[in-house]
């Protein structure tokens, strides 16, 4: 009866040992079974925590190039951000969380897919109407240096027509003139202490480009010491320099030939021997100058 007892104390004892291990086997794989199932959990956590930062990433790119989706993209990329510091604050991770957060980033990827196809279509409009801006700025560049190009050309001919439209006049002709002792007519003489009088004559030259206008002409005589004969008046040319004259007469200019002639009455007494100076100006522009001598 011992005997019995004791073997069946051994089998029971065997049969715990066994149960022992095979639990203790159990407990290990479990174990094991965990800290894999842990490392998967955390590995994922880092996968999502890296998906979001390349989202932030885009979102930035996006919104960097200014365009007039900037501030819906702004709004996306808050809330990515929000989603991403939430993973990042996780103090513990199971399937539950890593699915809806898996879920919730294809949710955003789908949603934002057709937001960042506009952005797309709207930097290439961007691009082209830049170029064509580009191009149309190179145009107008052009055709305004062909503008100067053509208001320089102008100016030179506007001065060239101006310079061919002035007047010219040809040789001026000088009469000095005494009276005769009896009556008022007049007679060359070529004597200082003689001369009553001078007649100067000239003609206008011809010129298509002039205007058809009343012109007006100032005779100025110079006397061997420099002084203005007879003056009657004072003008000024363009050039801003003042000149006495001595007669002055206006004319009705018609583009041809024009003869004028102008007669100075003179005292004999503050005539003077040498050589004489004779300008002819036509509206104030020096035109022509002459010379004669008395004795």
């Amino acid at each position: 009866m011992e005997n019995d007892n004791k073997s069946t104390k051994v089998i029971v004892g065997v049969i715990l040992l066994v149960l022992l291990v095979v639990l203790g086997g159990y407990t290990v794989y479990q174990n094991n079974q965990l800290n894999d199932s842990n490392t998967f959990l955390e590995e994922e956590k880092s996968n999502i925590e890296n998906n979001l930062d390349e989202m932030v990433a885009k979102y930035d790119a996006a919104i960097a190039e200014n365009s007039s989706l900037s501030d819906e993209l702004k709004l996306e990329r808050e809330d990515i951000v929000l989603l991403r510091d939430s993973v990042k604050n996780l103090k513990s991770t199971n399937y539950s969380l890593i699915r809806r957060y898996r879920n919730k980033i294809s949710s955003l990827e789908a949603s934002n897919q057709e937001l960042f196809k506009q952005n797309d279509s709207l930097r290439i409009a961007n691009n082209i109407l830049a170029d064509d801006l580009g191009e149309a700025k190179d145009s107008i560049l052009v055709q305004s240096t062909q503008i100067d190009t053509l208001n320089i050309q102008n100016l030179a001919l506007n001065e060239k027509i101006g310079i061919g439209a002035q007047l010219k006049v040809n040789t001026i002709k000088v009469a000095t003139m005494k009276k005769r002792v009896f009556g008022d007519k007049l007679v060359e003489t070529t004597r200082a202490n003689r001369t009553d009088a001078m007649r100067i004559s000239f003609v206008i030259a011809e010129n298509e480009l002039a205007d058809k206008t009343q012109r007006n002409a100032k005779i100025q005589v110079i006397n061997p010491k420099g002084g203005v004969l007879n003056i009657i008046g004072t003008a000024t040319t363009d050039e801003g320099v003042e000149f006495d004259y001595s007669d002055e007469t206006s004319v009705d200019y018609q583009n041809n030939d024009l003869g004028v002639v102008t007669m100075l009455e003179l005292d004999r007494k503050t005539m003077l021997k040498g050589d004489y100076r004779v300008n002819v100006y036509i509206d104030n522009k020096l035109v022509a100058i002459s010379g004669f001598a008395l004795n």
